[in-house]
């Protein structure tokens, strides 16, 4: 794990711990309403973090990796890819 920038006692806000965090401030709002604020109590205006903040905040991120969907595969076809013209010659 990647040591923070600043030192233990600082304080993060909410754009600085976006970017410790390698991620969107809208990622690090839908990372708190989930995790955090999820029992009624909406988000306040403004946050600040502090490192222990961040390290908690990093292992839900690992814990929560974003969905990616995966496309079909492909089926390989023989030929030009020109079957209906050439079938019609």
């Amino acid at each position: 794990m990647e040591k923070p920038l600043k030192s233990a006692d600082d304080v993060y806000n909410e754009a600085e711990a976006a970017a410790e965090l390698r991620i969107s401030i809208e990622r690090l709002h839908t990372l708190l309403d989930r995790k955090v604020f999820n029992e009624g109590s909406p988000r306040p205006g403004s946050l600040s973090f502090q490192s222990s903040d961040l390290l908690l905040l990093r292992f839900w991120l690992e814990q929560d990796p974003p969905r990616v969907i995966q496309m079909p595969g492909r089926r390989i076809r023989r030929g030009t890819g020109t079957d209906d013209f050439e079938t019609q010659r």
